[in-house]
């Protein structure tokens, strides 16, 4: 029997792989770099460990409670909430489900009692809510204004927040997609594996045999039924996987795709001194900002940073912004005296742009290939994981 051919070790093309091989089915794993994970990946340099960009790993979504074993990961979990700027100062907005009435100290200055009734009518509509779909036509933004939450809770939190979660200035998403998201975080947890986010990626790849999975592969010609590698070597196979960013699916499959199908961002790394105050929270930087958001994630996870100092990121959808650019913006909020310079990382293509890739999807199906990533469902780590599951399926049918 031919195996099935998955081109592409990031999430999605491990996560059928994964599938497959609990299946019994033989399959051949082709990833062009030396590692796994895609976008999901951690360096470690100098005892501190840099995921590519701001990453976090949400307990709550159904596909990393199918696919992971968390307790393996040595979970550090954020404080459920965030910080907001208000007045000059940083204001401590809780998850009001876990906060109690803590979370009310916010009323009248952030929230009004408006904006009370309006979260508790989203409670209420959330819990109704289809956790895969992700059909509405209506943007976030549009459904921020039609909801009427007041402008100084939007401004401070739901529109900086959610700036964080698409990577999109103006929330131009689909407003699924923030019921979707608001159920995740009011009932899960964001964590950080102790060893970094790539080690999702890399305990994914521990459940495959070894003889399936060639990194360092390239591929130089798709044919109808093999793939050709750079060493004159072909690999027949039964169905193909095509596991891979859009723009490399594109460029297979011979359709055009635009940059402007992506959304991007920028992530800054610092060695700081070390801090007195526990600070378990997401910074939420207001939309005039070319800052994004920012945390001390030593705080959270202490070994992402060596004994004796402590890490911050600060992420940007300026992907073109320098470190003595970022620190001039960061001295508003924070006093940058004794911050070193660490690493960057600017990643154009960090998430999709949901409805942007039937001319892809149209061109894959009439070839018989199967797509997966997270631009065949939605832009997240969940997307990605469900999409790389229902294509395991799809090439047995």
């Amino acid at each position: 029997m031919k195996p099935i051919v998955i081109i592409g070790a990031g999430i999605a093309g491990l996560q059928a792989a994964s599938h497959l091989n609990a299946q019994g089915i033989p399959f051949v794993l082709l990833e062009q770099s030396d590692q796994v994970g895609g976008r999901v990946r951690s360096d470690c340099a100098d005892g501190f460990i840099f995921d590519h960009g701001f990453q976090v790993l949400q307990t709550n979504y159904p596909s990393v409670k199918r696919s992971f074993d968390l307790s393996a990961l040595n979970l550090q979990a954020f404080d459920s909430g965030s910080k907001l700027w208000f007045r000059g100062q940083w204001a401590l907005f809780l998850n009001p489900l876990r906060a109690g009435f803590k979370f009310l100290e916010l009323v009248p200055h952030i929230i009004s009692f408006k904006d009370l009734f309006l979260l508790a009518r989203l409670w209420f509509k959330l819990q109704w809510s289809a956790n895969e779909q992700v059909d509405s036509s209506e943007t976030t933004a549009s459904m921020f204004e039609r909801w009427g939450f007041s402008e100084t809770f939007q401004s401070k939190f739901l529109r900086p927040f959610f700036r964080g979660i698409y990577l999109d200035q103006n929330l131009q998403q689909p407003a699924s997609l923030f019921f979707f998201y608001m159920r995740q975080f009011l009932e899960g947890q964001a964590a950080l594996p102790a060893n970094g986010m790539g080690e999702i990626a890399n305990q994914l790849l521990t459940l495959l045999p070894m003889d399936s999975v060639r990194l360092g592969t390239e591929i130089v010609q798709l044919g109808d039924d093999f793939v050709e590698l750079t060493n004159g070597e072909k690999i027949e196979f039964e169905r193909l996987i095509l596991a891979v960013d859009p723009h490399v699916a594109a460029r297979f499959l011979q359709v055009d795709l635009t940059d402007s199908v992506h959304l991007g961002s920028k992530t800054f790394y610092f060695s700081v001194p070390p801090r007195k105050e526990h600070d378990k929270l997401l910074h939420l930087i207001p939309g005039e900002s070319k800052l994004l958001h920012y945390c001390f994630l030593s705080q959270v996870a202490p070994s992402y940073a060596p004994a004796g100092k402590e890490l911050l990121q600060v992420t940007s959808l300026d992907v073109s912004l320098n470190e003595n650019e970022l620190l001039n913006l960061l001295a508003e909020y924070e006093d940058p005296t004794g911050y070193t310079f660490l690493r960057a990382y600017a990643i154009p293509r960090s998430l999709v742009k949901v409805g942007s890739f039937e001319a892809i999807k149209h061109a894959a199906q009439a070839k018989g290939i199967v797509l997966a990533g997270d631009y065949c469902e939605m832009p997240s780590l969940h997307g990605a994981l469900v999409s790389g599951q229902k294509a395991a399926v799809q090439s047995l049918i």
